[in-house]
């Protein structure tokens, strides 16, 4: 999957000469036929044929005809074959199939698409052992199992019994410490945002006050599941629980976004002082509206991207021209500038704030 360091190489790529050419396509086989995919994919090329490259154009039929596999739900193709670039990427999940060329390259789609599916990691535990699981891009993936010490029952009764019921009550307390070591270098190790325990009340109870606090924070759930539960019945309630996560996340994303704009401390909205921080390289974290997009001025000397048309760029002095997409050149600089794009759904105070803002660096 792609890594960070490669969008970061996606958004300071600059197509010279001829356009480059961005397509996504839509290869869940489970929802529509290979020969449906093709017919799609025909039409995409043919409304961006008078744009694009032949070689471009030839090298995607090419790659989709007898090297992709099909395995894949989705892929993202970037294509400059008169510059030697080619990139192609496997997508767990389905994406909306889309085509377009320019000299940079079209990234909002795969933002949103890698937005949508943060990592999530989720832990089945008892008293005798643990299972991993993590969440990415709509799939779920078995990581590691850690097993503790056995705890026999022990049949007589009396003393005796009592003194083994504290040993086995000791043991399983040594389990619970050792799943939660497991559970930290599991969560660290894997990158997870955030993190959902299953097993039984009593025992999540004690287990939970058992991680580092910092871990704690990142839990956003828990789950009555016995720890043999099948992958596809975690997956199923767990989503249900990151979904929840995630509307609460970016409610309160927005809140803070529109609240720290309007007191004018470190944050701003609108397409016009968006595009102002964001060419300034000030943009942390970017929050624009899922489908968003508008038209803009690109200055021909710095690229800035302004909102409204200018006769002379306030940066350099160039003169900029009218362009479609201007939404996705402010993704791309503020990606290659090393910021976060965040992409929200559906939300009306976003969209009465103009669709787009950005939490400052400074």
């Amino acid at each position: 999957m792609i890594t960070e360091k490669e969008l970061q190489e996606l958004a300071g790529f600059v197509s010279e000469g001829t356009p480059a050419l961005s397509l996504y396509l839509d290869t869940d086989l489970t929802q529509q036929s290979k020969e449906k995919c093709k017919l799609v994919l025909r039409d995409l090329l043919d409304k961006v044929r008078d744009s694009a490259s032949d070689k471009d154009l030839a090298q995607v039929e090419r790659f989709l005809d007898l090297e992709y596999d099909w395995q894949a739900r989705g892929v993202a193709i970037f294509s400059a074959a008169e510059q030697g670039f080619w990139r192609a990427y496997p997508l767990a999940a389905g994406i909306e199939s889309e085509a377009h060329t320019g000299d940079r390259l079209y990234l909002k789609p795969l933002t949103q698409f890698l937005d949508h599916y943060d990592r999530y990691g989720v832990v089945l535990v008892d008293r005798e052992s643990a299972r991993f699981f993590l969440l990415h891009l709509g799939q779920i993936e078995e990581k590691s199992e850690w097993i503790g010490q056995d705890l026999k029952r022990h049949k007589q009764g009396g003393f005796a019994a009592a003194r083994y019921q504290r040993h086995v009550d000791k043991q399983a307390e040594q389990n619970l410490k050792l799943a939660a070591e497991a559970t930290t270098r599991f969560c660290q190790e894997n990158r997870c945002k955030g993190v959902i325990l299953g097993g039984a009340e009593e025992t999540l109870a004690r287990f939970r006050e058992m991680l580092p606090k910092a871990l704690q924070k990142q839990i956003i759930g828990t789950l009555v599941l016995d720890v043999t539960a099948p992958a596809s019945e975690v997956m199923e309630r767990a989503t249900e629980l990151i979904r929840d996560e995630e509307n609460k996340r970016q409610q309160k994303l927005v809140e803070d976004l529109i609240t720290a704009a309007a007191k004018g401390a470190g944050a701003v909205t609108g397409l016009a002082d968006t595009f102002y921080v964001a060419h300034q390289g000030r943009a942390h974290i970017l929050v624009v509206e899922k489908g968003f997009e508008a038209d803009g001025y690109l200055c021909d000397g710095c690229q800035y991207v302004s909102a409204e048309p200018v006769t002379k760029c306030p940066f350099c002095g160039g003169k900029p021209h009218k362009i479609h997409g201007a939404v996705n050149r402010v993704v791309q600089r503020v990606i290659a500038a090393g910021g976060k794009v965040e992409t929200v759904t559906e939300n009306e105070a976003l969209a009465k704030a103009g669709h787009i803002g950005a939490i400052l660096r400074y």
